[in-house]
């Protein structure tokens, strides 16, 4: 076969160069933060910093690359892969083996795992007032389930458990649909087995798959989607009905689902204006793609209307900005919380912070978490006050962009810095009972009690051990494999993913990577850094990464 042309080198070294100074600064800057908790950006520290990225940034993203392009040299001339067809057999194997393996989870925490929202959801259930804080097709499914476990099953404590187990079932046939997306592109049988052990194993698969929580169903949601687009990009039609309904509950389940999929449309705008050897097929599917988004959105609006629900606050789109002023006015608002205010701040900018942050609480900013000043934010400063908001926000970024900047990279860290541990303890806050770890397993046992629902293990000994692993956050302490679960390594291995699409010049295949960066970037705009909120591009990589390994047929 003649051997594949691969992208220009100059190209293909130039993006790996940026990559490996992005990882490096990030790398610098995030240890940075977390030892000193602070950088000063002075001219000779910056070129330091600078200096230290571009140096081995440079030498990190140019061995990455050479030794991409050895391995697409040598796999240039293996024989073309001739997809397999069918895995049916395969699918339902997958599922059944998941499914199972989730089930002692269930059994020690039955009827389920009830931390996270679902407080906040019971509220908006038992006083039928609802806010689309968090997704309403979500809050109403639990809803559902508790009134079947109360008029049918006897209890809600059973409907919630059924809910418990329709999410492992979905969640199951994701992971059983990405096993069969890698049979069907040739992945080795041993590569199928280390696949299926993982979805059955992977403890945060576990958690997750008992949590109710909507980040477990938009996760599978999510899974299906990334992997279906790949399929129709390949020519599969028959995935069309696939993309359509799971992109439609992508976004019926997450609000960050429609700013993704936003992002997904312009990748694919672009592939129809400039691949024009394949126009009208990249018309299809880009027109199916508004489709779908249009579809998730109108039957989103739908529900909305039909529970006569109220809009949420908007503050959590605020969040990064709200974390760059507290820190400012921390610095430089001469009101004495840190040695270091040098009270450079104009009397006008401060009164308008204040107006923003009410009861100065901007005095219990944490650089990891903006819930605790975000509670406080009167986000009419921002709607009826827009231009004096605006005018304040540049000019503060004009005059501290180092603050500024120290800001973001403390609240993204977690994403963006492999020795980032703060994910791990963001719920862990002092006084607070059991469950707070890298995994929230705490109940606020009163408020789910007004719900009738209230534990019940049915395992204590397994009970026992999982809170211990939760709580312990036993995996930092695991050589190696704690990096499969810090949130800090998954961008880079998403980049260096994409990179080796664009070496083999496949371009095609990044389109389903919009998806992904498109989550990433509504995440770094987000309030904080939390496992649950990474969980979808963590469990869709693998399989995505399988249909790259040496397949069967390649000698």
């Amino acid at each position: 076969m003649e051997q594949k042309r691969l992208l220009a080198r100059p190209i293909a070294y130039a993006m790996f160069l940026l990559t490996g100074f992005l990882f490096v600064f990030c790398f610098v800057t995030g240890r940075e933060l977390a030892v000193r908790g602070n950088i000063l950006w002075t001219f000779g520290h910056t070129f330091q910093i600078l200096g230290i990225s571009f140096l081995f940034g440079g030498i990190i993203g140019a061995v990455i690359c050479m030794l991409f392009y050895r391995w697409a040299e040598k796999t240039a001339s293996y024989t073309e892969l001739k997809e397999k067809t069918g895995g049916a057999k395969l699918f339902g194997i997958s599922l059944l083996l998941n499914f199972l393996a989730w089930i002692p989870g269930f059994l020690a925490y039955y009827p389920a795992v009830c931390a996270y929202d679902i407080p906040v959801q019971l509220e908006q259930i038992l006083s039928g007032r609802y806010i689309d804080h968090h997704p309403i097709f979500h809050t109403l499914l639990i809803k559902g389930a508790m009134d079947l476990g109360e008029h049918v099953f006897g209890s809600v404590n059973a409907g919630i458990a059924f809910y418990a187990l329709l999410q492992m079932l979905f969640l199951s046939a994701a992971f059983a649909f990405g096993i069969r997306y890698s049979y069907q592109h040739g992945m080795k049988r041993v590569g199928l087995a280390v696949l299926q052990i993982l979805c059955m194993l992977y403890p945060f698969h576990v958690y997750m798959s008992i949590s109710v929580t909507k980040d477990t169903l938009f996760s599978a949601f999510f899974v299906v989607t990334v992997l279906a687009l790949s399929e129709l990009i390949e020519g599969k039609k028959a995935c069309v009905p696939l993309f359509f309904v799971s992109g439609t509950l992508m976004i019926l389940f997450r609000n960050n689902g429609k700013y993704a999929f936003l992002v997904l449309l312009v990748f694919l705008a672009a592939a129809f204006a400039f691949d024009k050897g394949r126009r009208a097929f990249r018309g299809r599917l880009f027109l199916l793609a508004v489709g779908t988004f249009l579809v998730g959105n109108l039957l989103l609006s739908g529900i909305f209307k039909a529970v006569g629900a109220e809009q949420g606050d908007k503050r959590e789109m605020l969040s990064i900005p709200i974390q760059q002023l507290s820190r400012t006015i921390l610095y430089h608002g001469g009101i004495g919380v840190l040695k270091e205010d040098d009270g450079a701040m104009s009397d006008e900018d401060r009164a308008l912070i204040n107006d923003f942050i009410l009861d100065e609480a901007y005095r219990d900013y944490r650089p990891d978490f903006t819930d605790p000043v975000k509670s406080y934010t009167n986000t009419y400063v921002v709607r009826y006050r827009a231009k004096d908001f605006l005018t304040s926000y540049v000019g503060l970024f004009l005059q501290f962009p180092g603050d500024y900047l120290n800001a973001a990279l403390a609240v993204d860290a977690g994403y963006l810095y492999p020795g980032d541990v703060s994910h791990a303890y963001i719920n862990a806050q002092e006084g607070d009972p059991a469950g707070g770890g890298y995994v929230q397993t705490r109940w606020d046992e009163e408020r789910l009690r007004e719900a009738d629902i209230h534990k019940d293990t049915k395992w204590p000994g397994l009970w026992r051990r999982m809170e211990k692993w939760a709580d312990d956050n036993a995996y930092l302490q695991i050589p190696l494999f704690k990096y499969l679960f810090v949130p800090g390594v998954w961008i880079w291995l998403y980049l260096l993913l994409a990179g080796w699409y664009l070496i083999n010049r496949r371009f095609a295949k990044c389109i389903p990577l919009a998806l992904v960066f498109g989550y990433f970037l509504t995440l770094l705009l987000g309030p904080a850094v939390q496992l649950r909120y990474l969980y979808p591009v963590m469990a869709v990589f693998p399989f995505l990464l399988g249909a790259e390994i040496l397949p069967e047929n390649k000698k």
